[in-house]
């Protein structure tokens, strides 16, 4: 991941106003690191708290009805306010290990 990963305007302002989007969530963010895929790169974003479905961050994104979630990995979480995605490492505070 570069130092200046950021997500899109639009993303930022769909998360800030989802539904899911309680006082202790938190947005991962996913990356597609799969070197064969056209969507290498691509980034998608997970909501993470006590009152969501997602207590912990997966090492992966979860399958999806758009397709399987093993090629997206976790790399940090968004900061709402900059749209920057700050790295955190497995393990530590609200980060899983688990797939």
């Amino acid at each position: 991941m570069s130092d200046r990963e950021k997500a899109h305007p639009d993303a930022i302002k769909q998360m800030k106003e989802s539904p899911y989007n309680y006082d202790d969530t938190r947005w991962a963010a996913f990356q597609n690191k799969a070197m064969d895929s056209a969507g290498l790169g691509h980034i998608q974003f997970l909501a993470v708290g006590e009152k969501n479905t997602f207590k912990k961050v997966p090492k992966h994104y979860p399958d999806t009805r758009h397709g399987m979630g093993w090629k997206y990995l976790f790399i940090g979480f968004v900061d709402l306010e900059t749209g920057e995605i700050k790295e955190e490492e497995i393990g530590k505070n609200s980060v899983s290990a688990e797939c």
